[in-house]
C-alpha cells in the first residue's frame, strides 16, 4: 500500500500541532502540579494503572496480536513504576543530605537491585519479625524483575547497542499473574509509605512537644 492509499485515512496535516491545549474538560490531561512528592505520586499511579489497564484490555481481547505486542509497554510501565516507588521512598524518608541523595540517584541509575539496597535500609528500621519476612519476599520479587530486565532497555528496544537481539528465543509470560504480583508490590510500597509517614509525624510531634517544654 502506497502513500495515496494511506492518505484516504488519517494523515499528517500541514500546520497542525502535536502538543496543544483544549477547553474540553474530559479531553485534556493536567500535569506538572504540586511538589516533588505529589508529582512522584502522579508518575507512579500513571505507570502502574496504565499497565493494569493494558493487561485488562489485552486479555479481554482474546487477540493474539494484541497479547503479543502489548507485553512490551506493559513490562516497561511496571518496571518504571517499581523504580519510581523505591526512589520515592528513598528521597522522601532518607535522612541523607540533598547532595548525597543526588549522588545515590545518579549512581544507581536504572538498576533496581541497587536502588533496593538503598531503600531497604530505610524501611528496615523498627520492623517486626513478620515485616522482616515481607521484606525478604519483596526483595526476591525485585531481583526477579531485575533479572528479567536488568537495564530497563529490554522492553524498550528489540536490540542492544551492538544490534544483537535482546530476546534470542521465544518466551511466554502469564499477564494475569504478573498483574497480581505487581498489585502485591503496590500494596507493599503503599504500606511502607504510610508507616514511614506515621513515624515521621510522631517524631515531629515529639520534637515539637520537647521544644515547647524547653521554651516553657
Amino acid at each position: 500500500m502506497g502513500f495515496d492509499e494511506m492518505k484516504q485515512g488519517l494523515w499528517p496535516q500541514k500546520g497542525e500541532k502535536l502538543v496543544k491545549e483544549t477547553d474540553n474538560y474530559y479531553n485534556f490531561a493536567h500535569f506538572g502540579w504540586g511538589n516533588v512528592e505529589t508529582q512522584f505520586y502522579g508518575y507512579m499511579e500513571g505507570y502502574k494503572e496504565a499497565a493494569d489497564n493494558l493487561i485488562e484490555y489485552a486479555t479481554n481481547s482474546k487477540d493474539i496480536k494484541t497479547l503479543d505486542t502489548f507485553i512490551f509497554p506493559i513490562c516497561f510501565l511496571y518496571r518504571q513504576y517499581l523504580e519510581l516507588a523505591m526512589k520515592n521512598i528513598f528521597l522522601k524518608y532518607s535522612g541523607s543530605s540533598e547532595e548525597d541523595k543526588v549522588k545515590v540517584i545518579k549512581n544507581v541509575s536504572h538498576n533496581l537491585n541497587e536502588m533496593w539496597k538503598k531503600m531497604v535500609l530505610i524501611i528496615s528500621e523498627e520492623t517486626t519479625n513478620e515485616e522482616k519476612e515481607d521484606i525478604k519476599i519483596v526483595r526476591d520479587y525485585i531481583k526477579q524483575f531485575s533479572d528479567f530486565d536488568k537495564s530497563s532497555f529490554t522492553f524498550r528496544y528489540p536490540i542492544n547497542k551492538e544490534l544483537d537481539l535482546l530476546f534470542k528465543e521465544e518466551k511466554f509470560l502469564d499477564l494475569i499473574n504478573l498483574r497480581e504480583r505487581m498489585n502485591e508490590l503496590y500494596n507493599f510500597f503503599e504500606g511502607c509509605d504510610g508507616k514511614l509517614d506515621s513515624i515521621r509525624d510522631f517524631k515531629y510531634e515529639m520534637m515539637s512537644n520537647y521544644l515547647s517544654d524547653m521554651d516553657y
